[in-house]
């Protein structure tokens, strides 16, 4: 019964953000996005876990269940900026933010973040997980700052036509670049907070939510 409902909610989970992806994809700028990125990588780990409930594989690698983690943690900051930041000033309205585009922003920053929190913290019953391994939480947002400096510094990508992130937090190209403070600038092209200061925050969250997950996924491993 419980690898049944693992199944019905990773396929669930992925068909939403399949959905979600396809109702906002309008170019190659797509993949720049760490919504989109975030996506993508739960997706495929929960493509290989729905492959290994299929073959009734009861004892999973920990090698996986630690990139599946490091990706459930990159859904979950999708799911709450989304919710606590984005939503709350978009021009649609907080509900319109998330129905708007036939429900695809729903799809991608709510079903698919909710049913990949649940899938890890109630079917990981197999993962050994170690207060250490929360240091692998930082690891997707460190690869995705160097990614996004790559496209800006090496390809010349801009966005909206001159921020040099995706995200105005990110936006090292902003009056405060790296290390500036000043909260007067706050706008869309930046938060008045330098970049550094952003990703010391951002790896901070990232290590309090992956040390909560593995918490409650230890605290859960004795219902198996």
């Amino acid at each position: 019964m419980k690898n049944r409902s693992s199944m019905i909610i990773k396929v669930i989970a992925i068909i939403a953000s399949i959905y979600g992806m396809i109702r906002s994809f309008d170019s190659l700028m797509f993949f720049t996005y760490f919504t989109n990125l975030s996506n993508i990588f739960i997706d495929v780990m929960l493509v290989i876990f729905l492959i290994y409930d299929i073959q009734g594989v009861k004892y999973r690698p920990q090698g996986m269940h630690i990139i599946k983690f490091m990706a459930t943690i990159s859904i979950t900051l999708t799911f709450l900026v989304y919710m606590f930041l984005l939503a709350p000033t978009n021009s649609h309205g907080f509900m319109g933010a998330y129905l708007h585009n036939g429900a695809g922003s729903l799809c991608v920053h709510f079903i698919t973040p909710v049913l990949s929190i649940i899938d890890f913290i109630m079917y990981s019953y197999d993962y050994d997980a170690k207060e250490k391994h929360v240091f692998y939480a930082v690891v997707p947002p460190l690869i995705y700052v160097g990614y996004v400096i790559v496209l800006g510094q090496c390809f010349y990508m801009r966005w909206d036509q001159t921020m040099l992130a995706p995200y105005n937090f990110l936006n090292y190209g902003a009056k405060t670049g790296w290390f500036g403070f000043d909260l007067s600038l706050l706008g869309h092209t930046t938060l008045g907070i330098g970049t550094f200061y952003m990703i010391i925050i951002l790896l901070v969250i990232f290590i309090g939510l992956g040390s909560l997950f593995l918490k409650i996924r230890r605290k859960n491993t004795i219902l198996y």
